[in-house]
């Protein structure tokens, strides 16, 4: 391929579709769903509480158990911090001084038994 043509080719590429797995969409609670801590986390805000629902890499229901997360919301132009603690099976719970809405963004930080914290962002009000 001579130097013209790798060129051309190079250029052309931002105009190729693009496949994405699907790993941030809307979950069957509701709420946003993306990749953490090698499975999914799908956040679901109502009010001033945030729910959190563990599933693994096929979308089944991972434990909560011995769980812990933190999560940082920026809502209505003020940040705020939210502990989740495992409310359930698959599910972390927390309540926050903030209401949920759309454009709120929030941070969470994950920590399973045996493995090292991770964090992934999430817009629970958005249509994604």
């Amino acid at each position: 391929m001579n130097r013209r043509m790798l060129v051309l080719s190079l250029a052309a590429l931002p105009l190729l579709p693009v496949t994405v797995r699907a790993s941030n969409t809307r979950g069957p609670h509701g709420g946003h769903r993306t990749d953490i801590a090698g499975g999914h986390g799908e956040l679901v805000a109502e009010g001033g509480e945030l729910r959190l629902y563990l599933s693994d890499n096929a979308y089944r229901a991972r434990s909560a158990e011995g769980a812990s997360a933190q999560a940082v919301v920026l809502a209505a132009g003020k940040q705020t911090t939210v502990a989740l603690a495992p409310a359930g099976a698959e599910m972390l719970r927390g309540q926050g001084d903030f209401t949920a809405a759309p454009g709120m963004r929030v941070v969470v930080s994950l920590t399973l038994p045996g493995q090292r914290p991770a964090q992934a962002r999430f817009t629970p009000m958005d249509q994604n």
